[in-house]
């Protein structure tokens, strides 16, 4: 299943500075998520800004057959955990442990409330990258004195793990209790970069106004100019949307793969069974006649 969208990610190399600038839109993909999955607002957003974190590691696929997914544990958190797959391609798909947190959606605590009560202070993550049927898996944490975002783990992943000197932001926002805009932005310092360039992008990173650039979906160049870079060359313009691979064939496989008696309980309850795949949301109906046949 594949859904038409209007994100885009974009990469340029800003030569005067020695680094790479990458600015990704992926509203679309993210409220796709959370309309397929039927989110409560809080899971809603949340899940919305990971969809941007999975955009920028996606940025790390060399090889067309190649995705990455980061899978993350939130032990204080009333989410629970979550897990975000983006391809080569930049498809994205995914989902939160918990859909609905009825004492955070009900409430009218702030954005940062929220992240606070959701996600906790501290993040068990896995990085996992696919190509074929081999994988390759790196496993980090994240703690933070507050709360963890989203803009916490996507960094600590290239700069702890990877050890790259990466800066990171992704933002949110949701309006009348759904996602209405989510973007992500990520400065790397290549190894040639001075130390001073790195401060002073630090330093304008984090500002007030590139942040309001962010959230209003500013392009490239007007972000580069905000931080500085200079001007960009070998720029990279690609879709994002949300896709899955799930059908009803993967889902028959996978039940032929059941124990003779299991289909056996199945075939007894005498009704057809629902399926969802719990990537995107997506339910299929196996009759009791395909049951039937699988024996």
């Amino acid at each position: 299943m594949v859904v038409n969208s209007l994100d885009r990610i974009v990469t340029g190399y800003f030569p005067e500075i020695q680094a790479r600038l990458t600015v990704a839109n992926v509203t679309d993909t993210a409220r796709t998520l959370e309309r397929n999955h039927l989110c409560g607002p809080t899971a809603g957003l949340i899940q919305a800004e990971m969809v941007g974190g999975a955009a920028l590691l996606g940025t790390l696929l060399e090889r067309e057959n190649q995705a990455i997914s980061l899978r993350m544990l939130f032990p204080e958190g009333s989410l629970g955990g979550a897990t975000i797959e983006c391809t080569a391609g930049f498809t994205i798909r995914g989902y939160t442990r918990q859909k609905v947190l009825g004492d955070l959606d009900d409430s009218n605590c702030s954005d940062e409330e929220l992240f606070t009560r959701a996600l906790g202070p501290a993040a068990q993550c896995g990085v996992v990258i696919t190509e074929g049927t081999s994988a390759s898996n790196t496993l980090f944490n994240v703690v933070v004195e507050k709360c963890v975002s989203v803009t916490d783990i996507i960094e600590a992943y290239f700069c702890k793990s990877l050890q790259r000197t990466a800066l990171v932001q992704v933002s949110g926002a949701t309006q009348n209790g759904y996602v209405s805009c989510v973007h992500a932005m990520m400065c790397e310092l290549l190894p040639e970069a001075d130390a001073d360039a790195f401060v002073r992008t630090r330093n304008l990173f984090d500002s007030p106004e590139v942040l309001r650039l962010l959230d209003d979906g500013a392009s490239l160049e007007t972000i580069a100019a905000a931080l500085g870079l200079g001007h960009a060359e070998d720029v990279q313009e690609r879709t994002v949307s949300f896709a899955c691979s799930c059908s009803s064939e993967r889902v028959i496989n996978m039940l032929s793969s059941l124990p003779k008696e299991d289909l056996e309980a199945m075939i007894a309850e005498g009704r057809p069974h629902d399926i969802y795949c719990h990537m995107c949301g997506k339910g299929f109906t196996i009759t009791l006649e395909q049951l039937k046949a699988l024996l």
